[in-house]
């Protein structure tokens, strides 16, 4: 099972209770100063509930979320793994029953640059000689994101140390495209032999 979720920020921050937010997100929450980022984490966590509500799980109170050696963020105890990212005005819930990795990015513009010191050099080569370049970028750097991201790495994986148009990477990589967002979805166990269900969630929908 592997399942999509994706809404818009909403243009006001939700009034909930402190106590059915996990410990993790509260602490994340503390920690952020900034109106929007604020409004962002907080809306991670209520799509991640709303993900784990369609599947049956009970959410009554909080969630229990544990977080790795690089700091990823898993379920304690259950049965689904999950991935969140946000940019611009979209955020992304990945939900699976396998280690996964996603990753979105509103359509950034290309720099060489960054794509000579942090792609391998097929990938370079793939973004540089693009059609369109920007397009090619964004894509890219979502898919290397999400496999770190899989792999529970983050950042501690050199990003040019690896392809993920090699053939032993990409076949664990599906990648979508919505208006100017690109994402990713990586498994680190395997290839994705489904095409993942995509879900547009509404902001009403997000209850707590």
């Amino acid at each position: 099972m592997l399942k999509l979720y994706l809404t818009t920020l909403p243009k006001e921050e939700r009034s909930i209770p402190e106590e059915l937010l996990s410990q993790y997100r509260r602490g994340k929450l503390s920690r952020q100063s900034n109106a929007l980022l604020h409004r962002r984490s907080l809306t991670s966590e209520l799509l991640l509930r709303h993900a784990l509500r369609e599947q049956g799980c009970d959410v009554s109170g909080p969630l229990l979320i544990g977080t790795g050696e690089h700091g990823k963020p898993f379920l304690i105890g259950g049965r689904y793994c999950f991935n969140l990212s946000d940019s611009g005005e979209l955020l992304l819930c990945a939900l699976s029953d396998r280690e996964i990795g996603a990753d979105i990015q509103e359509l950034t513009s290309f720099n060489e640059a960054v794509v000579r010191r942090f792609f391998a050099p097929d990938e370079a080569e793939s973004v540089c000689s693009a059609a369109d370049r920007d397009d090619a970028f964004t894509a890219l750097w979502t898919k290397k994101e999400s496999w770190c991201k899989a792999l529970g790495a983050g950042l501690s994986l050199p990003l040019s140390s690896f392809s993920v148009l090699s053939g032993e990477i990409a076949p664990r990589i599906y990648s979508d495209k919505l208006g100017l967002y690109h994402f990713s979805v990586s498994a680190a166990d395997g290839p994705l032999r489904e095409k993942p269900v995509i879900e547009i969630v509404e902001n009403g929908a997000l209850l707590i």
